[in-house]
């Protein structure tokens, strides 16, 4: 699908380039790989490094955020940056807020037990990132997808399926609920954060 939107975008112009992997899109080009997160940093520290890597409302689902941090730094050049958009839950939660609003949502998303921002931030500390700007919480601006999203799925029929599903359908459905009510309780965050990976001989020059 993501190829199949670039080439159209790139209409008459679009073009692979000579290896024929890459798109011809305006001044660049992009490519697309299908690829398991947890196997990148040894795919492309052997492909060259990158300036940026950008990873949105993802890492959320991998089990082992540690390692991709660890990989991200194979694959940044120094001076590179990840940005992290992301779904986080707020810090210090009682255990009824966790049982609450939290636990539905890494259910019904079939989630591994959600972070916070700092726990991601020690996270990228301590596979060699530092943060580079802090944290913009964003909630309030992408809170608004869920209830759209929730008056989406009040059809009858698409109930029926989910208890035809079984246990995981129905919990799916329901989790779009506990994340408009994390939302307005607070407990459920979006957040935006940039790490950088330092330069080396500039932090030995210190």
């Amino acid at each position: 699908m993501a190829i199949r939107f670039t080439t159209e975008a790139a209409g008459d112009k679009g073009a692979t380039n000579a290896a024929g992997e890459s798109i011809v899109l305006g001044g660049g080009c992009a490519r697309f790989i299908e690829l398991d997160a947890e196997k990148m940093g040894e795919y492309f520290q052997t492909q060259g490094a990158f300036d940026c890597v950008w990873i949105s409302e993802a890492m959320s689902h991998l089990p082992d955020k540690q390692l991709f941090f660890q990989n991200v730094v194979k694959m940044l050049r120094p001076d590179g940056k990840l940005v992290v958009a992301d779904w986080f839950m707020a810090e210090d939660l009682t255990s009824a807020q966790l049982d609450a609003d939290i636990k539905p949502i890494e259910d019904g998303m079939l989630l591994p037990p959600l972070c916070t921002k700092a726990q991601y931030a020690r996270f990228a500390e301590d596979a060699g990132l530092r943060v580079f700007s802090e944290a913009l919480d964003i909630s309030q601006k992408v809170a608004k997808t869920w209830d759209i999203s929730w008056t989406l799925i009040q059809s009858p029929a698409l109930w029926a399926f989910a208890f035809s599903q079984g246990r995981d359908g129905i919990a799916f459905l329901q989790a779009f609920r506990a994340m408009r009510r994390g939302y307005a309780n607070g407990t459920f965050r979006y957040a935006v954060m940039v790490f950088q990976k330092p330069d080396q001989a500039a932090v030995d020059g210190i």
